[in-house]
């Protein structure tokens, strides 16, 4: 039916349940991917779950330890040749109908110079930004844009395909081809936050990335276990800088301001009671800057 083949890798790590109803959402497809490789570091193995799903061609790799970067990677290595397509999927979301169809369709018609496109995902709200987040540069006017600061704006829902500047990591789907040129940077270690944005704004610097309005999935997205919540703020500076450094027409001197405006907020919402998990955010943000000082420092004596 479509000349496209596309294959998915699923990183998962001890989240059975969710990774079963991904699967569920996959398997109820009209179009179904040639291959899906489930990358697995979880302590737990769930090989046995992926029994049930006899309908879909699956292969199963462990990855130990667990590092979302490196299990996409590895993922990577074991797509099949005649995949022309590979995509990711977070084990968090859901299908929706016709969704693998319609990303298939906008890639069968997608003009050459098209790299990577991300699913729509239509429980996300994207908000202008306000007064505050202008000030300190951390929102953008339109979806899917990256600020000097080397904050960005979300990139769903949109009400028509559109060409973004990063795709968010929970859905994305890359010509085959690409990962002769790129590879995800397993820098971003374990959780990885902002590994997608790094990834994605690399290839769309060179070639076009759009979302595909048609191709919606739900992305039912927790709020972080309170224990990770201040490895999460440190997260927040650290790997934001990184990408930043990594990036010269963006600007650290911006990353700063926002940087600053980013524990702000967190520190405002954790003395409003909003949660317990915001004020730890605000002291790994402080951790997160020490460790940016002292690692600047150390470069500029090397």
């Amino acid at each position: 039916m479509f000349k496209e083949k596309l294959a998915i890798v699923i990183p998962t790590k001890d989240r059975p349940d969710e990774l079963n109803r991904l699967l569920e959402s996959i398997s109820i497809q009209e179009i179904k991917p040639i291959q899906i490789v489930v990358v697995d570091g979880g302590d737990m193995p769930v090989e046995n779950l992926l029994k049930k799903f006899s309908v879909l061609n699956m292969d199963y790799v462990r990855s130990i330890p667990p590092s979302l970067t490196v299990q996409r990677n590895v993922g990577i290595k074991r797509v099949r040749d005649e995949a022309t397509l590979v995509g990711f999927l977070d084990d968090d979301i859901i299908l929706e109908d016709e969704s693998l169809k319609n990303m298939i369709k906008f890639w069968e018609t997608a003009p050459k110079d098209t790299a990577g496109a991300a699913f729509n995902n239509i429980n996300e709200t994207f908000n202008k930004p306000g007064f505050i987040e202008k000030i300190f540069f951390v929102n953008a006017e339109k979806p899917g844009r990256i600020l000097r600061s080397g904050f960005q704006s979300r990139p769903c829902p949109i009400e028509e395909d559109m060409e973004v500047e990063w795709l968010a990591g929970f859905g994305m789907v890359f010509r085959r081809s690409i990962f002769n040129e790129f590879t995800f940077d397993e820098q971003f270690r374990g959780y990885a936050r902002y590994e997608d944005v790094d990834f994605s704004y690399r290839v769309g610097r060179k070639y076009k990335i759009f979302v595909v309005r048609k191709a919606t999935v739900k992305h039912l997205n927790r709020l972080e276990n309170i224990q990770f919540s201040f490895s999460l703020g440190k997260m927040q500076i650290i790997n934001r800088l990184y990408f930043v450094k990594k990036n010269p027409e963006l600007s650290v001197l911006l990353w700063c301001w926002a940087s600053l405006g980013l524990f702000l907020n967190n520190v405002v919402k954790g003395l409003l009671g909003y949660e317990q998990r915001y004020s730890l955010r605000a002291k790994g943000n402080i951790a997160g800057f020490f460790h940016a000082y002292n690692l600047t420092k150390q470069e500029k004596d090397a």
